[in-house]
């Protein structure tokens, strides 16, 4: 969970930046529209995503495949104060109150919805509110004063902003970044966020109102005179939302459609890389050791078809698959399961992990276990002590037989440590 936060949080700071910089200045409201989106949406599905990393492995210890044993999953189990369940308590909390504040906004809107006149205008509905406010939309609905509306009070240009927010669908980014917010309340990024997307949607708005009207100069004055300190609501498009000199400049400014393509196209690889950086299989790699094996053999489960063995040489290790008298560990393999489980010591690693080791072992002919090796090492020191338990296995193995003799034979043997804060 905190390496989700972490990579989802640098992605939209990132991308965030990226838009400040280079694109919220140029008249491309609709690309922005759908970056700031997509920038969203990426951040929070991208650190899900995996691509594993490719290791180059040198040659195994034999060329026949080894049969593989039982997964042990050891797991280290929280003592004392439970930080994180308090942590989770406090989420869930705070999560809750502003999913029952998310709900009452939008009820808000039902409720006037319903206990007011509605008049069909164009392709938006119009309600009328018996108090005075501002116009504003939510959803196909926009919110006038009654009187206003009855005294013919409401310039042209209102409506015709007001149906631009309808028309391209605003709502649902702001209940789109409403919900994000809910649930990651805690990153601040998410607040910036739902400004910039408002602040763009009164530019494609305000385009609307040029491109019909094309007094541009009567529209800014209109703007000054909607600045008059009035609140705006939650959840919906107000037309004196950020009534600042950024908008005014933007009326009548042009972007180059050359540089506008440029600042385009420099999202592509600014994506890509944080794609690469995120999905990246980002486990610790061990150093090399002498006495690691870095290839994983092929295995055989345990059930599956036995491979042909001929005459097996004096000192030659064999698959167990294909043994006539398989090996025993004294008690049981659950006892060999056991005493790892029980003497394997969890690395000190603070955050939540999932480490996966492969480590193989030779059978030798007096029982005892030779030939420890790693195969697969995810760092923390977690392949040198898994090293360390097998080599402190007090018992011996009763070895496996061919045809009536005593052989040598490998085990290949999965661990996977659920590691939690």
């Amino acid at each position: 969970m905190t390496e989700f936060l972490i990579k989802s949080a640098i992605s939209m700071a990132v991308l965030l930046m990226v838009y400040k910089l280079f694109l919220e200045k140029e008249k491309m409201h609709l690309f922005n529209r759908i970056y700031l989106l997509t920038s969203l949406v990426f951040s929070i599905c991208v650190p899900f995503i995996s691509i594993p990393s490719i290791a180059n492995y040198s040659k195994n210890i034999n060329e026949l495949p080894q049969i593989a044993l039982d997964e042990i999953i050891i797991t280290r189990e929280s003592a004392g104060f439970d930080i994180q369940f308090w942590l989770i308590l406090i989420y869930t909390s705070i999560t809750l109150l502003l999913v029952i504040r998310f709900i009452k906004n939008i009820l808000s809107f039902v409720s006037k919805i319903k206990s007011n006149k509605k008049i069909k205008y164009k392709t938006a509905t119009l309600v009328l509110l018996p108090y005075n406010t501002l116009p504003h939309t939510f959803l196909e609905y926009i919110f006038i004063s009654k009187d206003d509306h009855n005294k013919n009070a409401i310039e042209k240009d209102l409506y015709t902003h007001e149906l631009a927010h309808v028309n391209q669908m605003h709502t649902m980014d702001i209940l789109l970044i409403e919900m994000f917010k809910t649930l990651f309340w805690f990153n601040p990024v998410l607040y910036f966020y739902k400004k910039s997307i408002q602040l763009n949607h009164e530019f494609l708005a305000d385009d609307a109102v040029i491109n019909n009207n094309k007094n541009t100069t009567g529209y800014q004055n209109l703007l000054l005179k909607m600045a008059s300190g009035s609140h705006t609501v939650a959840l919906a498009s107000n037309i004196n939302f950020s009534i600042t000199k950024k908008r005014f400049v933007m009326m009548t400014k042009t972007t180059p459609r050359f540089l506008a393509i440029s600042k385009q196209l420099l999202v592509v690889p600014v994506m890509a890389g944080l794609f690469l950086i995120s999905c990246a299989d980002n486990e610790t790699k061990p150093e090399p050791e002498t006495n690691s094996v870095k290839e994983i053999p092929t295995v055989i489960e345990e059930g599956t078809v036995k491979p042909e063995v001929s005459a097996p040489e004096a000192d030659e290790v064999l698959n167990p698959s294909g043994l006539t008298k398989q090996p025993e560990y004294p008690g049981g393999m659950p006892e060999f399961y056991n005493y790892i489980n029980k003497n394997f010591t969890i690395p000190d690693v603070k955050e939540n992990k999932v480490l996966k080791i492969y480590i193989s072992f030779v059978i030798e002919k007096d029982g005892s276990m030779t030939n420890i090796k790693v195969l697969r090492d995810p760092g923390y020191g977690a392949g040198e002590e898994a090293v360390r338990v097998l080599k402190s296995v007090p018992e011996k193995w009763i070895p496996g037989e061919m045809d009536g003799k005593t052989v040598r034979s490998s085990y290949t043997l999965p661990i996977t440590l659920n590691i939690g804060d």
